[in-house]
This record gives structure tokens, sequence and C-alpha cells, in this order.
């Protein structure tokens, strides 16, 4: 859990925000067990030693929380799409511009992949008021699922969208 922050539905969107900027940063990523459906060992930050108990899949976290799992998949397939992502010797040098929103409470990547041009905007919970041009763009995945794309899209707190558009 977050220091100071009980509500589940907040503590739902950082877990997605973290990953999301995880999965769509470069190089080499990778996730615990469980993450991708908030699994929690209650507090215990060295459970080498602790029971079945602490250290067991609750698969039915799944269930509960299947909107996570499902946009951690669809960011998972994101990722396992875009070349940009990733490092190896016959990769080619993707130029990446990142820009701060909204006064550093958002981050906003842009890069040009087979042809096309995609933006991607990560807000923290700070941001308050941001809207981006994305007129002309299509959506590809806004993590919280409400937002359409426009000249005034409006960014919500602990949102990922990423869009494209023919560069």
């Amino acid at each position: 859990r977050a220091a100071g922050i009980t509500d589940e539905d907040t503590i739902r969107k950082m877990c997605v925000l973290a990953n999301a900027v995880v999965f769509t940063s470069r190089g080499t990523t990778f996730m615990l067990a469980g993450e991708e459906f908030l699994r929690t060992k209650g507090g215990d930050h060295n459970s080498y030693d602790s029971g079945y108990a602490v250290n067991e899949l609750d698969y039915s976290l799944k269930i509960k929380n299947l909107d996570v799992f499902n946009n951690y998949k669809a960011l998972i397939e994101f990722r396992k799409t875009m070349s940009a992502f990733h490092v190896d010797s016959t990769n080619t040098q993707y130029q990446f511009t990142t820009s701060s929103l909204n006064g550093n409470n958002a981050i906003l990547i842009s890069f040009v992949e087979n042809g096309e041009s995609y933006k991607i905007v990560h807000a923290n919970g700070a941001v308050d008021g941001l809207t981006v041009d994305l007129s002309g763009y299509t959506l590809v995945l806004d993590t919280l699922g409400y937002n359409s794309i426009s000249s005034q899209t409006t960014i919500n707190p602990y949102q990922t969208i990423i869009v494209k558009k023919p560069a």
C-alpha cells in the first residue's frame, strides 16, 4: 500500500499507472507474480521464511481486479508489438521526445514507428485541468477506460493514454 492512501480505487489506479510507465519504457521489464491482479503479502516485506498463507497466489483476486488484469494484458500486448521499447543489437535507434505537462504532473512521450506517430501521456495524482490536443489520433489504450480523443482530451489523475496516427 502507498503511504497514507486507503482508497481502494486510488490504489488500483496507482498500481496500473506505475506499471504503465514500466511497460512503456525502453529496456527489459519485469513484474512480480500476481502483480497483475493486485496480489499483496499483507505488508510482509521479506517473505522468504513466511508460510504459504503469505506467499500463495490468490486467484480470486483476478476476478475481483479483472479491470487491472485487462489493463496489464493490454499494456503487455502493446509493448510486444513495439520495437521502440526493445533494446537489442539489431534494433534501430528511436528518437523519443519527452515533455512535462501541467507543472510536471504529467509526462508526454512521442515517437514514430512503422510509419505511425505515437503519443503516450502518463498523469500522476496531482494532475488538474489538463487537456491535450490528440485530434487526428486513434486511441490505442486508455487505462481508465473513459476518455474520448479530441483536440481537448481531458487527462485524469493516474491515467495513461496511448494514441497513434499515420506519420
